[in-house]
């Protein structure tokens, strides 16, 4: 098709469309450009400045290496337009690109209130759920007790589905403000060996409630790594509570790392968590870390969750540069790798 067809097709387009270069000036748009931003278009004008500035701006971000299709939410005029690259232009002598503008201001305003409201109520809820565990931590604690075994085996479910509810609940948050781009990472210098020993601990009583052996297998020291303690702590408990669920007693479930070097340089650090579980099909292991996803492999304990666990692990990995990925062999088991970038010295 000829950049002429083009250009008449989209004249007709109710959405805005304009071919803009890299300094944000607008080298073409049609009617529809012009009666959302002004006929100068003055309020492009005044957000080129903005738009161009630093490298955050959102327009640099169209003109990365590549063709592949971008996307951005971008503030302009007081409105909320989801921005998407069409093509990148060379008939104009200097690099550009054709974006398409459709106004989701409405739509980001219903999303932002459904994410309040589900915020609000799965804070609301934390509050008597945590008195809930306390008190049956609490009585189940009591040396000496003399409560009949039955009801000693109905408090210890009871405290079971309490945790698997607080979990749900704190999944369901995290993935509130990931939705709504609340979710941030404050990043300050981090120890590995500290990081998996916390998380390690924070599991090893129902590891053991469940007969299941979770042990380290780390040296003591690691380079620093830079990132937040509580988010990298919750993505390895997450992963090591999702080989809980799928490990028969008498299991075994292995948080491990290690350094990965460039040469004498360390580059970065690997930590796997290692299950003797059921392991999962080849055919489920690409969809492992999407939302609401699950495999179909039966757990051991607990019922079905929300399917975000590991979704949000990835979420929480890739904020700090890293990835993560997995290997499994059906009824062998599995091995989750996260792969973290080591601080560099300034």
């Amino acid at each position: 098709m000829s950049t002429d067809i083009r250009y008449s097709i989209a004249q007709f387009l109710k959405s805005p469309i304009a071919i803009v270069n890299a300094q944000g000036g607008i080298e073409w748009r049609n009617p529809a450009f012009e009666a959302a931003f002004g006929a100068t278009p003055q309020a492009w004008l005044q957000e080129a400045a903005r738009v161009v500035a630093g490298e955050r701006g959102w327009l640099q971000g169209f003109f990365l290496p590549g063709d592949e299709p971008r996307s951005i939410d971008v503030e302009i005029a007081g409105r909320t337009y989801r921005v998407d690259k069409i093509r990148s232009v060379e008939e104009y002598g200097s690099p550009a690109v054709a974006l398409w503008f459709e106004d989701v201001t409405e739509q980001r305003q219903a999303e932002q209130a459904k994410s309040d409201f589900t915020a609000q109520i799965v804070h609301d809820l934390r509050g008597p759920l945590s008195g809930i565990q306390g008190t049956l931590e609490f009585v189940l604690s009591q040396e000496g007790s003399k409560i009949d075994s039955m009801y000693s085996d109905l408090l210890t479910e009871a405290q079971r589905e309490s945790e698997r509810m607080m979990n749900l609940i704190n999944e369901i948050l995290d993935f509130s403000k990931i939705q709504s781009g609340k979710f941030t990472v404050e990043k300050e210098p981090v120890r590995v060996a500290g990081l998996l020993k916390r998380a390690i601990r924070s599991l090893q009583s129902v590891a053991s409630r469940d007969e299941i052996f979770l042990v380290s297998a780390h040296g003591r020291e690691f380079p620093q790594i830079s990132g937040s303690v509580e988010k990298l702590t919750q993505a390895i408990i997450n992963l090591i509570s999702n080989s809980l669920k799928f490990t028969p007693k008498k299991g075994l479930i292995s948080v491990g790392a290690q350094i990965v070097r460039n040469g004498d340089a360390p580059e970065a650090v690997i930590v796997t968590v290692t299950d003797s579980g059921l392991g999962i099909k080849a055919t489920e292991v690409d969809k492992l870390f999407a939302k609401y996803k699950q495999t179909g492999t039966k757990s051991f304990r607990g019922g079905g969750g929300t399917g975000l666990g590991l979704f949000i692990v990835k979420q929480i990995v890739e904020a700090h540069g890293g990835e993560v990925s997995v290997a499994s062999i059906e009824g062998v088991g599995t091995s989750m790798v996260v792969r973290l970038p080591i601080k560099r010295a300034a």
